[in-house]
C-alpha cells in the first residue's frame, strides 16, 4: 500500500434477503473516513436479469411456500460448496476477478456465503490471494454453506453461535464474536433515547407488515382492540400499494392510535420512539432491534436461519414468537400488565446484553487484514 493512501476495502453482498445488504452497509458506514470502500452486489451487477428473476422467486417462495423453502434450506445444509460449487454463476466470479485485478482491494468483506468459495477458487487458479473476512448474518442455526470455505476469519453474532460453529468443525482461532454489523447510529439509541412506561401513557408498537394484507389487517385490529393504550406505527414499505387499500378503514376506526407509513428512511427514529417491535425474524431486523434494546415479538419466521434469530431473542430474554393475531394481542397485554413489569424486564435484559458495536468491530478486523496484507 502506497504511503499516505487509505486502505481499500471491497465489500461484496447480494440482495437475497435484506440481512446481507444491511450488514454490508453497516460495515461501510463504520469504515467511513478510515478506508476507501466499495460495496458491490456481485449477483445484481454480473447477472442483472437472472438476479431479478431469482430474487423474485426467492421472495415468492419465502412468503407463499415456506415449506418448500424449508426443504431447499435442508438440501443446501447437506452440500459442501467447496466440493460442489453453485452452477450457472460464472459471470459473478469473472466480475469478482475483474474487481480484484482492476480496483486492487487490500481486503474483502463477504456478507453472502457464496463469495468466499469464489475467492478461494481465484486464489488457487491465479496464485494471488486477497485476505477476506466472512460475515455470518445468521445466529444459532448455521447452514453448511457458511462453513466450508478457507476463510481466514468468520465474524459471528454471539458466543452461542461461535460455539455451534466450533462444534461443526471450524477452528476457534478463526472465529470472532463481533455482533451483527447494524447501522452504527442504532447502537446509540439505547443510551440516547432511554425508555420508560407507566399506565395511562401510550404504549407504542412498531409493526412491520411483511406478509399478506389479510395478516396485516388481523394483527393490527387484534393489537388495537387488545388495549386502548396501544398505539401502532405500521411500516408497509414496498407493500404499500398492495396492503394499504385493505387496511385504510382501520385508520378511521382507530384514529391517531394507528399511523401508517410506506417506504421510509426513518426506521431508527421510529425504533427510538417505540416500546416494542413486531415483525419477521430476519437477521437485519432482529439485530437492529437488539442494538436498540427494544423487545421484539416475532410474528413470522422462515424455517432455518430465522428460527435461529428467534432463539437468540429468547436466549437474551428480549422477545418471543407469536404464531397468530390472538397470540400477538395476548403477548402485548401480558407485557403491559402490572405496570409493564414484563416489558421492563425484557428491555433491561437487552440493555445488559449490549448487542451494539458489531459494525465497528468488523471494520477493525477488515483494516487489520488489509494492514497485514500490505506489510
Amino acid at each position: 500500500m502506497q504511503k499516505g493512501r487509505l486502505p481499500r476495502i471491497l465489500i461484496v453482498t447480494a440482495g437475497y434477503g435484506e440481512g446481507h445488504n444491511s450488514a454490508a452497509r453497516g460495515v461501510r458506514d463504520a469504515l467511513a473516513g478510515r478506508a476507501e470502500v466499495r460495496v458491490t452486489d456481485l449477483c445484481a451487477e454480473a447477472m442483472p436479469r437472472m438476479f431479478r428473476l431469482t430474487r423474485a422467486a426467492y421472495l415468492w417462495t419465502i412468503s407463499r411456500m415456506p415449506r418448500l423453502w424449508k426443504w431447499m434450506y435442508e438440501v443446501s445444509d447437506r452440500r459442501n460448496m467447496a466440493e460442489k460449487p453453485v452452477r450457472g454463476i460464472a459471470p459473478v466470479e469473472r466480475l469478482l476477478e475483474r474487481l480484484l485485478r482492476e480496483w486492487k482491494p487490500d481486503a474483502v468483506v463477504c456478507t453472502y456465503m457464496v463469495y468466499p468459495y469464489m475467492l478461494d477458487s481465484l486464489a488457487s487458479r491465479t496464485g494471488r490471494a486477497v485476505p477476506y473476512l466472512t460475515v455470518v448474518t445468521d445466529s444459532f442455526v448455521i447452514n453448511k454453506s457458511w462453513l466450508c470455505s478457507k476463510s481466514p476469519l468468520w465474524a459471528v453474532t454471539d458466543p452461542w453461535t461461535r460455539a455451534i460453529m466450533e462444534e461443526k468443525g471450524l477452528p476457534q482461532d478463526r472465529l470472532r464474536v463481533t455482533g451483527f454489523p447494524v447501522n452504527p447510529v442504532l447502537g446509540a439509541l439505547a443510551e440516547e433515547h432511554p425508555l420508560s412506561w407507566k399506565e395511562g401513557e401510550p404504549f407504542r408498537v412498531l409493526y412491520f407488515a411483511q406478509r399478506s394484507a389479510r395478516h396485516a389487517r388481523a394483527e393490527l385490529a387484534g393489537m388495537l382492540d387488545a388495549n386502548p393504550a396501544l398505539h401502532v406505527t405500521c411500516i408497509l414499505g414496498r407493500r404499500f400499494r398492495r396492503i394499504y387499500p385493505r387496511i385504510r378503514d382501520l385508520r378511521a376506526r382507530y384514529g391517531r392510535r394507528l399511523t401508517v407509513r410506506g417506504w421510509t428512511r426513518r426506521v431508527p427514529s421510529y425504533l427510538a420512539a417505540s416500546h416494542v417491535v413486531v415483525g419477521k425474524a430476519g437477521g437485519a431486523t432482529v439485530h437492529e432491534v437488539l442494538a436498540a434494546a427494544r423487545p421484539m415479538l416475532v410474528n413470522f419466521l422462515l424455517p432455518g436461519q430465522e428460527e435461529g434469530n428467534t432463539r437468540l431473542l429468547e436466549k437474551l430474554g428480549g422477545g418471543s414468537h407469536v404464531p397468530d393475531a390472538r397470540a400477538l394481542a395476548s403477548a402485548l397485554q401480558e407485557m403491559m400488565a402490572d405496570g409493564g413489569a414484563q416489558w421492563r424486564r425484557m428491555h433491561e435484559n437487552l440493555l445488559r446484553a449490549g448487542m451494539t458495536g458489531g459494525s465497528g468491530r468488523i471494520a477493525d478486523l477488515a483494516l487489520k487484514l488489509a494492514e497485514e496484507h500490505t506489510n
